[in-house]
C-alpha cells in the first residue's frame, strides 16, 4: 500500500524538497547546505558513481558529477512520510551531454534530525520502499 503524499508544511519535508528544487536548478552548496557533516549517503551501485559516500563533501562531489552529466535535466520529486523517514520519489529526464534522452524513477528514503539530513539511501526501483 502506498502512503499518500506527504504535507509540504512538514519541516523535514520542506527541507528535502528545497534540496531538490536546489538540485534541479544546479545550486549543489544549496542542495548540500542541510546535510549534516557526516552524512550517511547511498546510491544504488549501478549509478553512475553509485554506491556509499560519507560526509557533505562527499555527497557534494557525488551531485556535483550526477548533475554536470545533463544537458537538460528535469526533475518532479513526491514526498511521503514514512514514520521518521521522508520518502521521495523521484522522476528525473532530460538530455544527456551526449545528446542521449534518459527517464528515470527512483525512491530515496531520508532521514532528517535536528533539521539536519542524516541519511539517504536510493533505490533504483521504487517498488523496493512503496
Amino acid at each position: 500500500m502506498t502512503s499518500p503524499p506527504a504535507d509540504h508544511t512538514d519541516p523535514d519535508v520542506a527541507l528535502v524538497l528545497a534540496a531538490y528544487a536546489a538540485y534541479a536548478r544546479g545550486d549543489i552548496d544549496a542542495a548540500v547546505a542541510d546535510l549534516h557533516p557526516d552524512v550517511d549517503w547511498v546510491e544504488p551501485e549501478e549509478f553512475p558513481n553509485g554506491g556509499p559516500h560519507r560526509g557533505a563533501d562527499a555527497v557534494r562531489q557525488y551531485l556535483s558529477a550526477s548533475y554536470a552529466m545533463w544537458r537538460e535535466l528535469h526533475s518532479e520529486p513526491v514526498a511521503h512520510r514514512r514514520g521518521e523517514t521522508v520518502v521521495i520519489v523521484h522522476h528525473v529526464h532530460g538530455v544527456l551531454t551526449d545528446g542521449s534522452p534518459l527517464g528515470i524513477t527512483v525512491a530515496d528514503v531520508f532521514t532528517v534530525r535536528d533539521g539536519r539530513i542524516v541519511s539517504m539511501h536510493a533505490y533504483a526501483d521504487p517498488a523496493e520502499v512503496l
